[in-house]
């Protein structure tokens, strides 16, 4: 998958070889180009229509490509295989419509002489980032932040409080980075760039139909729709399989077994010393389906995949779970570098950690009164182990919708910033609480057409979290892999949007209608195992090389060298980890991601946004 760049008005940049470039109707100098990763050896020219009037680059895939070229029914010239030919002469026919068409992972830029107009868009679902710099006139655009970082001026100040959204969510939301001159599109959403202003607008989001779909509809019509995007994701290449172990991925094998499609091999990515369960059912699974099975253990260098990371996403981003991904990802590079994965699978059906906490909540506040006396006394005077989720229940059924969900996707809540920051980074970070994000998020969902709460965090976990969650594809692309993922798909998602809000999943029964569609297929304690990240145990920390790292990463001197994060408080956090009275391994994941970042970079005090040109926003691409 190679990354796209437009540059407007950056005359100063050296074009690469395969680009166009031309001037918009003010004289600003023009640079179109799509750039290479490891998956090619070298990036694909810029498509363009017959007139040569309008020119377009497309970063990712998409999968309706044959559906889209009869659609054109033949009116138009095609030189080869490459997606933005497509593109180009859906815009001609549809204008900035036709972004609605597009299936699959993408980022595009778009420029049409015609007017001096460009277009950029972000897919549905955000799996492809889309990056820019709109700079007095100027506009960078890029797939890519790391592209965009090394242009002058772009990465010489970093945002505090987006390091801080950082450390509460395990990534920066949209429209921010941690450069105050960078920012992003959110998921469905395009931009119009002319006469040097950008507009932005919506295009896309999930909404919930007043009519659901009822019990004895849904199965069929959910199974249908997994098949429809399983099929889409396997044209043109046998693919391999990530295969964890769990529903998702298990689920992607049934569904392929039983469209007789089966996938090359599976392969199954692991930190050595760990998950002995996890391999037993993943090779359980292969077995069943009679597909070869092939395990990547091995023990991760720590700061290497740190450093990659960062190579990779241009910031702090990502999770211990792309470090074990990469793992099988690594291995099936081997094989043919393209792959399925069932990652992104909880959002898209239901069932993440935040609507299963509401779904307890819900059942909690639905009991009487002296039932509810009953079980708070018990709470309190249980034992610890067994009262844990009960305890949660009672002290959510006290909390909003937006602060229920938000302390458990959250590694850092409000009460304990003050603690792990220092008071100079506090004074930078200013007022900008992180959670304040989310009540965009809950106000768009209410418009959408949540009737509820579990609806409302459904379409949160969509929009908010699942571009974070799918953003392990990026660093298995530049190991030469290409990972398709069936479950995230917008049309899969809108026909999940329309079954009742209860039925995606309750307290204990998660992606209810994943399992529904492979019950007679797969193994029942595949079905009911929980949902866990992949991500090495706690044990990992204990011994060997991410020990080894841990304790060099957050000796004092290190940590207060940066003046972000307070020496005494990390180093109790690594103690309590260390010592397994809490699990610190998200948050210290994320704080030695930070000071990384910090000691990699040039040095420079860390600088609040400066004042942007306005952008205009409107509600759709009408």
């Amino acid at each position: 998958m190679h990354s796209m760049l437009f540059l407007g008005g950056w005359a100063e940049y050296a074009p690469p070889r395969v680009a166009w470039t031309g001037a918009d109707p003010a004289g600003r100098a023009l640079t179109l180009t799509a750039l290479p990763t490891a998956l090619e050896d070298k990036a694909p020219a810029v498509a363009t229509n017959e007139e040569r009037t309008i020119r377009c680059v497309v970063a990712g895939s998409l999968y309706n490509r044959r559906e889209l070229a009869v659609a054109l029914g033949g009116r138009h010239a095609f030189s080869g295989r490459d997606d933005a030919e497509l593109v180009v002469h859906l815009y001609e026919e549809r204008g900035f419509q036709c972004v609605k068409a597009l299936r699959g992972p993408f980022a595009l830029a778009l420029w049409d002489n015609r007017v001096g107009r460009l277009v950029i868009a972000r897919d549905q679902l955000g799996l492809v980032p889309v990056y820019y710099a709109n700079d007095g006139g100027r506009l960078a655009v890029s797939s890519a932040l790391r592209t965009l970082v090394k242009l002058p001026g772009l990465a010489d100040g970093w945002d505090p409080a987006a390091l801080e959204a950082f450390l509460t969510f395990g990534f920066v939301p949209p429209p921010a980075t941690v450069y105050p001159s960078i920012r992003q599109l959110a998921p469905g959403e395009l931009g119009i760039w002319e006469s040097g202003r950008l507009k932005l607008q919506q295009y896309w989001q999930l909404t919930f139909p007043e009519r659901r779909l009822s019990p004895l509809e849904a199965p069929g019509v959910v199974r249908e729709q997994a098949l429809d995007a399983l099929r889409l994701r396997h044209a043109g290449a046998t693919p391999g399989l990530l295969l964890s172990g769990g529903l998702a991925s298990g689920a992607l094998l049934a569904l392929a077994a039983a469209d007789r499609r089966p996938p090359a091999r599976a392969y199954t990515g692991l930190v050595a010393g760990s998950g002995d369960a996890e391999r037993a059912r993943a090779a359980k699974l292969a077995a069943r389906f009679g597909v070869e099975h092939a395990v990547a253990e091995e023990v991760p260098d720590w700061p290497a995949v740190l450093d990659g990371l960062l190579e990779t996403y241009g910031e702090p981003a990502a999770g211990l779970d792309a470090a074990v991904l990469a793992l099988a990802g690594s291995r099936a590079a081997l094989d043919g570098g393209v792959a399925l994965a069932g990652v992104g699978a909880h959002a898209v059906f239901g069932g993440a950690r935040p609507t299963q906490r509401a779904a307890r909540v819900t059942s909690y506040n639905a009991l009487p009164g002296f039932a509810r006396e009953v079980l708070e006394m018990w709470s309190r005077l249980g034992p610890a182990g067994r009262t844990a989720e009960l305890r949660a229940a009672i002290d959510g059924a006290r909390l909003a919708p937006l602060e229920l969900y938000a302390r458990a996707v959250s590694s850092l809540w409000p009460e304990e910033r003050a603690d792990l920051f220092t008071p100079e980074t506090i004074a930078s970070i200013g007022d900008t609480a992180p959670w304040r994000l989310l009540a965009a998020r809950f106000a768009a969902a209410n418009e959408a057409g949540a009737a509820d709460t579990a609806d409302a965090m459904h379409h949160v976990e969509l929009s908010f979290r699942l571009p974070a969650i799918v953003a392990v594809a990026e660093v298995l692309a530049v190991r030469g892999v290409e990972l398709r993922l069936p479950f995230a798909d917008h049309k899969l998602a809108h026909v999940l949007a329309s079954v009742g809000s209860t039925s995606r999943g309750g307290p204990r029964d998660r992606q209810h209608w994943l399992a529904a569609a492979v019950a007679n297929q797969v193994p029942r304690g595949v079905l009911r195992a929980p949902h866990r990240p992949a991500a090495p145990p706690a044990t990992a920390w204990t011994s060997g090389g991410l020990r080894a790292f841990a304790e060099e990463t957050f000796t004092p001197a290190r940590i207060g060298a940066q003046g972000i994060f307070q020496p005494d408080a990390v180093a109790r956090l690594w103690r309590e980890h260390l010592a397994r009275e809490r699990d610190h391994g998200t948050r210290l994941w994320s704080i030695a991601l930070a000071t990384r970042w910090l000691e990699r970079r040039p040095k420079a005090a860390p600088a609040v946004p400066a004042p942007r040109p306005a952008r205009d926003r409107v509600s759709s691409a009408g």
